[in-house]
This record gives C-alpha cells, structure tokens and sequence, in this order.
C-alpha cells in the first residue's frame, strides 16, 4: 500500500471542489469561526473513529438550521471526498462533542463508502499529508429530504441559502 501511495503522491483531488470552494457557495461570507479543542487549524488531527469536538462562533440572524461537511481535500481523486454529511443542527447550537457526529445522535448523509456514519481519516499510506476539511454552513430554511442525502444532494438543496459559512482543516498522515 505504502508503494502506490508513494507513485499517487502528485495526485490530489482539485480545491475548487471543496464544499466552500465551489462556485455556487462563492458569494457566502467565510464568518462563521469554527474550532476544536483537539486540533488547531492547519495541524495534525487525531484519526480516531470518534469525530473531534468542534465548536464555533458568528452564526447570523435568520439561520434556520446548520450543515456540516467533513472531507478528505487532497484524495488521489479529481473532487474530494465526504467523510461526514451532517444536516439538521439547531442554529442555536454552539458545539459538537466529541464522538456525537452519529446516526443515532445527528441528521447524517451518505459518506463516500455509502454510510450514514462519520468516516475516519485513513490516508493511504505513503501518499503524505491528507487534509480534512470541516465546512459549516449557516442555512436559511430547512431543506427536506426523501431519504438521507449524499454531499451532492446536501449541496444542491441548501445553493442560493448558505448565509455564511465557515471551515477547519485537519491534517492526517499515514506514513
């Protein structure tokens, strides 16, 4: 594993892709100030199958409801990856502990293996530094869904109502 992850090296999925980078959302506010009490931005994350604690602050008036996103930003791919869709969240609500994004505590999406779970950050091995971009959104309304939806289907509900976003990046190697 750790050989292909050295030749896949140069490969990483395009930024422009990332939930707060894509064109649509382009207009939205970067306001909303999101942190962990177990990482700082920028810096090595703990990759446990318990997602991290997250908190954040400046969510504005008229938020009907938050969605959070959590992808790989640098998979051997041409768009990342979703390790975690999240809809749903109070917009009262200031935090997430740590281990809560879970079916059975939280309004989850499909990831990219098809679960309706939080996905680990499992770089492979040999392929350096993987970021993982957590992107808050603060939503106007509260979308409806006939079944939980996929990060595309999450995007394209909530496009011409993100008020502000914000985002934390976590890295994680596996050497």
């Amino acid at each position: 594993m750790r050989a292909l992850g050295k030749r896949l090296r140069g490969l990483r999925a395009n930024d422009k892709w990332r939930a707060g980078n894509e064109k649509r959302f382009a207009y939205v506010p970067h306001t909303i100030v999101v942190r962990s009490s177990a990482f700082a931005d920028g810096e090595p994350m703990p990759a446990t199958a318990e997602s991290p604690p997250l908190e954040w602050t400046n969510v504005p008036d008229g938020t009907a409801m938050l969605a959070l996103v959590m992808e790989d930003a640098d998979v051997p791919f041409p768009r990342p990856v979703p390790h975690a869709v999240v809809y749903g969240i109070d917009p009262s609500r200031r935090h997430l502990d740590a281990g809560e994004i879970d079916a059975a505590k939280l309004e989850l999406g499909y990831n990219v293996v098809g679960r309706r779970a939080y996905g680990k950050p499992a770089p492979i091995p040999g392929h350096g530094p993987h970021r993982y971009v957590f992107t808050l959104f603060a939503v106007d309304y509260v979308p409806r869904f006939d079944q939980p939806p996929t990060r595309g289907r999450l995007l394209d509900a909530i496009a011409g109502h993100v008020l502000a976003l914000g985002e934390l990046t976590g890295t994680v190697e596996r050497v």
